[in-house]
């Protein structure tokens, strides 16, 4: 096939869209139907928009279609003029990620009532006009030996090119073609998504209804923005966050009241298009301040409604405030190596002599850590999104933090440490089967390059056993970091080098058999 979309096409297309738009509004619908236009903005109530978490990479890179990830509940209120007795009302210009099943629209006022509900997807492509067009009256245009041709019947089959039944009762394919023009435009064809439903009213007049419907291509993440200064315990930062609200679903919401929920719900399989409904709750609403938005309980999550209006253009990533800027937070810069730690605990002793042996040189890793409270200059949820780290104006990494509640303790890694390295050597290594037992020797040195001295915290994995102890510490204090590792805290000279040593000792009962 060559070039399939020419001017009889666009001319089809073009129909297709007038036939399937809603009358404009000084005209009277046909048939008794009341249309309505996109959802997005109405004289009669605002768009209130619910986003959840969750799924933002995912949304920010998909397609607008059926079954996109991401959620948000959309809620509006529109006033339509309805005829007396039976008629069609008919919305438009809606999500392509809309989930059907979830459409509820419900009479405001009494005397009219919704007998049906109808969703009608819209036109995909060439392809499925064709396929929607098999059996109708078709004019085919195509080139041969340097002249253009048309032929005309009814389309029976399309796929890998056309197949006519002409005029004159011939049956032709055609494997290449330049265009085509429908005679006949197929029934139900909708240049957009569209929702109809099957009233019945008392009397004519203005009504309103209230519109409530799930769907994908929006969802949001926390942006977060650390800025430290001072080093070790020392280290104070300033603390500020906002939300990027992602919106792919392949429609636009003008002057929305938008809810931002921190919190995934769990959802079940996406479902097909059914005549029922489903009353949705209503998102909170707040009181209309300036600045950040306080957090609200949202069920078993934390809901911030945004002050003011908002609009959220199809195919744009939004920028909202979420946290209001906290100055001077206790934090903790640390500095740490973690080397031969294993999380698990085997089901035997390990004897084999080189098992997760970790030697030669060691990152230093660091860290930002601080508690999410009040004394230490937060104190509020912080839901789960990216936070980029400075030092001052230099850029140090970036973490994800996940959903955290007031009073939790967060760790943050940035990065490894330029000048600040380390090397790890086993001394020694002695098994005794008579014994029951098992001893390693480590040595951890430590430089340090910086002009200035650096704790840095050593934390050594102990997983051979369940059962040991720390039989020569080196001189130094060994915590308990875990049932199968200890930490012990290094003053590292400007400059300089420090070592430290330990040796450990496994054993087990007898009825144990190592491995």
């Amino acid at each position: 096939m060559r070039t399939p979309f020419k001017s009889a096409l666009a001319s089809a297309l073009l129909v297709a869209l007038a036939a399937c738009s809603p009358a404009a509004p000084d005209r009277e619908p046909a048939n008794g139907a009341a249309s309505m236009p996109s959802p997005s903005r109405d004289a009669a109530g605002a768009t209130r928009l619910t986003v959840y978490s969750g799924d933002f990479e995912g949304v920010n890179n998909a397609y607008p279609g059926e079954g996109m990830p991401g959620l948000a509940l959309v809620s509006q209120t529109l006033r339509r003029q309805v005829p007396a007795g039976d008629g069609e009302l008919a919305v438009t210009g809606l999500p392509r990620a809309l989930d059907a099943g979830t459409v509820a629209l419900a009479p405001q006022d009494g005397g009219v009532q919704v007998r049906g509900q109808r969703y009608e997807f819209a036109l995909a492509g060439q392809e499925e006009l064709l396929q929607r067009s098999i059996g109708r009256p078709i004019e085919v245009s195509y080139s041969t030996g340097g002249s253009r041709q048309t032929d005309r019947g009814v389309l029976l089959a399309a796929g890998n090119g056309l197949t006519l039944r002409l005029d004159s009762g011939r049956i032709k394919v055609l494997r290449e073609y330049d265009s085509f023009d429908l005679v006949e435009l197929p029934g139900g064809l909708n240049a957009q998504p569209t929702l109809r439903w099957q009233l019945a009213a008392d009397a004519a007049g203005e009504r309103d209804f209230l519109l409530d419907y799930a769907t994908g291509g929006l969802a949001w993440r926390a942006e977060y923005r650390a800025v430290l200064a001072g080093a070790d315990g020392a280290c104070r930062m300033d603390f500020a966050g906002s939300a990027q609200v992602a919106n792919r679903s392949g429609a636009a919401f003008a002057d929305a009241e938008l809810t931002l929920v921190a919190g995934e719900p769990n959802r079940t399989a996406k479902v097909q298009p059914r005549m029922e409904r489903m009353q949705m709750a209503a998102a909170p609403m707040a009181a209309d301040v300036a600045g950040a938005p306080e957090p609200l309980a949202s069920g078993e999550y934390h809901a911030y409604t945004l002050p003011g209006r908002t609009d959220l253009p199809d195919g744009s990533v939004q920028q909202v405030p979420l946290l209001d800027a906290a100055r001077g937070v206790a934090c903790e810069r640390r500095y740490e190596t973690r080397n031969g730690v294993a999380g698990w605990t085997p089901p035997r002793p390990i004897v084999q002599r080189d098992f997760n042996l970790v030697q030669g040189r060691i990152q230093v890793g660091a860290s930002l850590r601080f508690r999410n409270d009040a004394e230490a200059g937060l104190g509020r949820p912080l839901p789960e999104g990216r936070v980029r780290m400075f030092d001052g104006a230099d850029f140090l990494g970036e973490a994800t933090l996940h959903h955290t509640p007031v009073g939790a303790e967060v760790a943050l890694p940035i990065g490894n440490v330029f000048d600040l390295s380390g090397e790890r050597r086993r001394e020694d290594f002695r098994l005794d089967s008579a014994g029951r037992t098992m001893t390693e020797r480590f040595v951890v040195t430590l430089r340090n390059a910086r002009d200035a001295a650096a704790t840095v915290r050593v934390v050594e994995g102990l997983p051979r056993w369940s059962e040991w102890e720390i039989v020569e510490a080196g001189g130094r204090t060994w915590t308990r970091e875990d049932a199968h590792a200890v930490a012990t805290e290094v003053e590292v000279p400007a400059n300089g080098e420090a070592a430290v040593t330990y040796t450990v000792r496994y054993r087990w009962a007898a009825d144990v058999q190592p491995q």
